[in-house]
């Protein structure tokens, strides 16, 4: 089995750790692999990390051990028409990582996946946790998550496999982890935990109209998740579904970003 310890795409430590260092992550495309990412309009993709923080923003995305094996092919596309997409991490020790197009840790396409996420005005992922202290007390930070069309945490799409995933949500799609020991994750078109399609696997999200789609985890030990066109299988979640216990996140959660690390459970 594919461990979710290795989602997160590397960064780097940069002074001695306390516990074993991560193995890189790695991507490799053997197939044929098309991203798009176009915001317009009045734009901002804003990406901020406050000091001993981690901050993540991808866009078309891929990040973690992804494989695109030979012969699969892969679309990824991300429209945001009249701008924003922000995504922040606040406190001390807090992580904040948003995709979109996604993919993320473990995820291996043998068949085809196509995956788009068009948004119009908004997409915001925030981390704001209590600010760990000097010796980083995991219990004071902030995880929070956000993808749009998916995929997160250990995904296989077999060699025969077809995979559409679909997200629209025309104003806002707010994600937020508030308070200490808090995490908040929200995928949209989905997958996230342990899931395998061999067959035919089609899911679409829209909300229009007067849009908010929010996911909030408020206050401290606060815990939100939220799927929408989904699949899960992270019931009860390990320990990654629950903070940032383990991959490069670790270097946001050790002492204020340069090294040691302890893990939230």
């Amino acid at each position: 089995m594919k461990a979710l310890a290795f989602f997160a795409l590397s960064a780097v430590a940069t002074a001695a750790m306390a516990a074993a260092p991560t193995t890189p992550a790695t991507i490799n495309i053997s197939g044929t692999s098309t991203q798009t990412a176009s915001v317009t309009g009045s734009s901002a993709v804003v990406n901020l990390a406050t000091e001993g923080t981690y901050a993540n923003q991808n866009l078309a995305s891929n990040k973690g051990n992804v494989q695109i094996l030979d012969g699969a092919k892969s679309e990824q596309t991300v429209r945001v028409h009249n701008g924003v997409m922000i995504n922040a991490a606040l406190q001390a020790g807090d992580v904040a990582v948003q995709s979109a197009s996604s993919n993320v840790g473990n995820v291996d396409v043998a068949g085809k996946q196509s995956q788009t996420t068009s948004v119009t005005g908004g997409m915001v992922n925030i981390a704001n946790g209590n600010g760990c202290g000097d010796n980083c007390n995991p219990a004071e930070t902030a995880t929070a998550y956000q993808n749009a069309s998916s995929n997160f945490g250990d995904v296989t799409i077999g060699a025969n496999g077809k995979s559409t995933q679909k997200t629209s949500v025309a104003g806002l799609a707010v994600n937020v982890a508030n308070g200490g020991d808090t995490v908040a994750v929200q995928n949209m078109s989905s997958n996230y935990g342990q899931v395998n399609i061999w067959g035919t696997s089609s899911q679409t999200t829209a909300i229009g109209a007067g849009s908010i789609v929010a996911n909030l985890a408020w206050g401290d030990k606060a815990a939100a998740y939220q799927n929408l066109a989904s699949n899960d299988s992270c019931e009860p979640p390990p320990p990654i579904c629950v903070g940032a216990a383990c991959g490069p996140f670790q270097t946001a959660q050790a002492g204020g970003g340069n090294g040691g690390w302890k893990p939230k459970r």
